[in-house]
């Protein structure tokens, strides 16, 4: 029987820096091809370039102060050697994502990792293969779905709220009362994607997370150290570093294991099953099991069943933890949107949508302020030439208007930075403010943003190739 070796990071690391100098030397060497020169921060470190400070601090930050002192378009210095172009431009940014989409892929090392998590869902395949998949799960998103969908997310924000009123009641004569936010948020998103995705019970209000959100909240704790940083900045030039048995691989594994655990339970449960396709309102689980054995097989269905566990469960946990963070440093704020909540005791799906205009626009600061994903980075298939909506000045003083970029070369376009840079929201770009969605006019430069009510947090654009 073959033995597999064991791999330590240091391992890694010496044959990476290795294979990092042979093909920094052949790309310099054999694969030039046009490209703009542009102008950026200068390269402090050869092994990290700024992929260290982008990961331990705020990325949105840094990207800002480099659009301030660069321009809209600008390079900066990448792990092992390379670089990444970075793109802050309105027009720039829509002929990525929409105009010539098909021209800037995901970089493998990011699909690997993600499929090593999620396995061959939506989020992991492309072409035909993630048409399929779109098909399958479309049922689960009409309008009947979500209005729906809402009952189910009301009744969760329900008993929460009774949660901490009884911890309220118990502990009157305390001094402070303590509520952990982010275990109770945590709470509602694995309460809601449960019931709405596979009418399953998490039964997160008994005081405990299922073992696949302690798993996945470890695992957000540890993305701070330095072997994860090291290992995220190794996987961006050696893409193959996601499948050794490196320690963060190893729990991205064993949190595939308890989702995939999940979903096979949701699978055998027959009964539930069976109640869930015979109204395609009880659960987004019913329209992925109408399409097994049709369109999807069966391990698609684990790997789609895995995506909406996790990625429900993070999206909605983070963007409502920092909402109820933001709140609470404004009390004037939070007396405002109490004051449109008690108007409707019971909110209805139109109501939600048409009646509450000040939920909304806090809504919408905090995915503006708070974006789940900072960045989103693609690398270019074939040699492009992207227009621009503001003309800049390259490294050598000459201006243009259109920016030449090279087959292989990445790309990083910054969300957070879209989303908050004062240089296109204003002076008060930084501050939480629900006002602006509803007082007066956006600013111009926030209107030439094609996206989500002229953001970037859904990012824009087609995912499959025609």
């Amino acid at each position: 029987m073959l033995a597999v070796p064991s791999y330590n990071l240091f391992d890694v690391l010496a044959v990476s820096v290795c294979g990092s100098v042979v093909f920094a030397l052949v790309r310099r060497l054999f694969l030039r091809s046009k490209s703009t020169k542009l102008a950026g921060p200068k390269r402090t470190s050869w092994l990290w370039g700024y992929t260290k400070d982008l990961l331990a601090g705020v990325s949105g930050d840094y990207f800002e102060q480099w659009q301030k002192e660069f321009g809209d378009v600008y390079c900066i210095p990448s792990a092992g050697g390379g670089e990444r172009t970075v793109f802050m431009d309105s027009r720039a940014i829509s002929y990525i994502l929409n105009t010539n989409a098909y021209n800037f892929v995901r970089h493998k090392g990011q699909v690997s990792v993600t499929k090593r998590m999620l396995g061959g869902g939506i989020l992991t395949v492309e072409g035909d293969a993630h048409r399929r998949h779109r098909k399958s799960m479309s049922p689960g998103f009409t309008i009947a779905s979500i209005r729906f969908f809402t009952t189910i997310f009301l009744g969760a924000a329900c008993k929460v709220r009774d949660q901490w009123i009884s911890q309220m009641a118990a502990e009157s004569n305390e001094k402070d009362i303590v509520v952990n936010v982010e275990y109770w948020m945590n709470a509602i998103s694995f309460e809601s994607i449960g019931e709405a995705g596979f009418s399953h019970d998490f039964k997160c209000m008994d005081g405990e997370l299922p073992l696949v959100g302690k798993l996945f909240t470890s695992l957000g704790k540890k993305s701070g150290s330095l072997a994860s940083m090291m290992a995220i900045a190794l996987i961006q030039v050696f893409p193959v570093v996601a499948l050794l048995p490196l320690g963060r691989n190893i729990a991205f594994d064993q949190l595939q294991a308890a989702m995939r655990s999940v979903a096979q339970g949701v699978l055998s449960d027959r009964k539930a099953v069976s109640d869930a396709v015979s109204d395609e309102r009880r659960s987004l689980v019913a329209s992925i099991m109408k399409a097994e054995n049709r369109s999807l097989t069966q391990e698609e269905v684990i790997a789609e069943i895995n995506t909406l566990l996790l990625a429900g469960f993070e999206t909605t946990s983070s963007s409502m933890t920092w909402c109820l963070h933001e709140l609470s440093m404004n009390p004037r704020l939070q007396q405002k949107l109490r004051d449109e909540l008690a108007k409707f005791p019971e909110p209805t799906h139109e109501q939600l949508a048409t009646e509450m205009p000040y939920l909304n626009a806090v809504v919408q600061e905090t995915l503006r302020t708070h974006p789940v994903v900072p960045e989103n980075h693609r690398r270019v298939k074939k040699d492009d030439s992207i227009p621009l909506q503001n003309p800049i000045t390259t490294a050598s003083g000459k201006v243009v208007d259109h920016i030449e970029v090279r087959a292989g070369q990445g790309v990083i376009i910054s969300i957070e930075a879209m989303n908050r840079s004062s240089v296109i929201w204003g002076p008060d770009s930084h501050e939480f403010k629900p006002e602006r969605w509803l007082d007066g006019e956006l600013p111009k430069r926030v209107k030439e943003i094609q996206g989500f009510h002229h953001l970037l947090t859904f990012i824009d654009g087609p995912r499959y190739e025609p």
